[in-house]
């Protein structure tokens, strides 16, 4: 019991000490592994399991478009929403008839996403200072 309440805090403290960018990463993380998860689902024919793994990706989904500010976001943030909303209509539907190449299409287009978001939550290295100072 001790080993599960150390998880769990571990967990805890691993998502809370996270920037709002890392938190996104997370969420593309989950997002790819539930993915995976239901395409693995896909052959042996585990329809239960497929669809809670096709729930929980469609509930990220709409935990990173909920998490999108439109007034500050501008042009990206509406591409980001047509994007999540595609993603969306494709788990519905991978839930409905499993394809594996639907969702290896979707596979890729997340893990290009979560890749670039990755980048662009990596801090960048410190500049290098003079001897005079300045960078």
């Amino acid at each position: 019991m001790r080993n599960v309440e150390g998880a769990a805090a571990y967990r805890e403290a691993r998502v809370l000490g996270r920037s709002p960018e890392q938190l996104v990463v997370l969420l593309y993380e989950h997002l790819l592994t539930c993915l995976r998860r239901a395409q693995a689902q896909m052959p042996a024919g585990d329809i239960e399991a497929r669809s809670q793994n096709l729930e929980r990706a469609s509930d990220i989904v709409f935990e990173l478009l909920s998490s999108l500010d439109m007034d500050a976001g501008g042009e990206i943030a509406s591409r980001l929403a047509a994007l999540y909303a595609y993603f969306v209509g494709e788990i519905g539907a991978l839930g409905l008839k499993p394809d594996n190449d639907r969702t290896e299409r979707l596979i890729g287009l997340v893990s290009g996403l979560h890749e670039s978001w990755a980048r662009a939550a990596t801090p960048a290295p410190p500049e290098p200072v003079t001897a005079g100072g300045s960078p």
